[in-house]
């Protein structure tokens, strides 16, 4: 009986663990370079699909919704980045996009300046913000810096 309570501690620290690693993990892969994307066309449909782009991150599963990036690839124009947040409270204020400059900074690409309640939201900018080819990460984060999800961009 004395090791119940240590038995339940145990137990109620094992899913924060195995979600503090899958979170962990996915913010290992959004650090990598960017390989593969998913093509679409001028109106959003995917053409073909790169399992690796535009994950939800274990902290948003079932909150928010990113969809991909469309055009893509693209050479000049709009880029547009539909997000859906599936539930009141799924993100604590706004949204932002992100993707690095030529020197590996983040820079903002777009933002959602309050997406708390469920609906639609698109970010939406110029390619030419990016000022180069090849294939560039984008990055949704939430108002306090968390990682929501990310994709590639395939700038021609």
């Amino acid at each position: 009986m004395r090791f119940l309570p240590a038995a339940l501690l145990l137990l109620a620290l094992l899913p924060a663990g195995d979600s503090q690693k899958q979170t962990a993990e996915f913010e290992r892969d959004a650090g990598l370079p960017p390989s593969g994307f998913t093509r679409t066309d001028e109106y959003g449909l995917v053409q073909s699909m790169d399992e690796d782009d535009w994950r939800s991150a274990p902290l948003f599963l079932g909150k928010v919704r990113v969809d991909p990036a469309y055009p893509n690839p693209v050479s000049t124009g709009v880029v547009t980045v539909p997000v859906s947040v599936l539930e009141f409270g799924g993100v604590g204020g706004g949204l932002v996009l992100r993707a690095k400059d030529n020197s590996g900074r983040l820079m903002i690409l777009d933002e959602v300046l309050d997406a708390s309640s469920p609906g639609a939201y698109v970010f939406q900018f110029s390619a030419v913000l990016l000022a180069r080819t090849g294939l560039v990460r984008l990055f949704v984060l939430d108002r306090r810096g968390e990682l929501v999800s990310y994709g590639d961009l395939k700038i021609e």
